[in-house]
């Protein structure tokens, strides 16, 4: 239902934009930025269902909540880092966006560390 909604108002919002777009580009740009803010509001009620779920998931199985944290930490700099490049890329500026997109991927793995310190460690205990 509520990619249904999602969908509604980004179909609706993209005709507003190309019709703005005409006139007023740094309006659709403001359009832009704010139909992608609706988006994630919208979302926001299945995204904390799917943490929580995955929470709880992680908690049955003994998985721990650390490595939990960082999977989350890195989704979300990936949809961070999607939005704002697309939202440049959008306002003309590419080369902007590839830097977002480089700092995001920098970012990934620099959360991702404590993960390969893990395995590194399981490694030397398996030798």
């Amino acid at each position: 239902m509520i990619l249904l909604k999602v969908a509604a108002v980004a179909v609706a919002g993209a005709v507003m934009g190309l019709v703005i777009k005409k006139n007023s580009p740094d309006m659709s740009l403001m359009l832009t930025i704010a139909l992608a803010m609706a988006g994630l509001y919208l979302a926001f009620d299945v995204i904390v269902g799917v943490v929580e779920f995955i929470r709880t998931l992680a908690e049955a199985t003994n998985i721990s909540l650390t490595a939990v944290e960082i999977v989350f930490k890195t989704v979300g700099i990936s949809l961070v880092t999607k939005l704002a490049s697309d939202v440049c890329r959008d306002a003309g500026q590419s080369s902007v966006a590839s830097g977002v997109e480089l700092v995001g991927s920098l970012t990934a793995l620099y959360i991702s560390l404590p993960l390969f310190e893990s395995v590194v460690s399981m490694i030397r205990s398996l030798v």
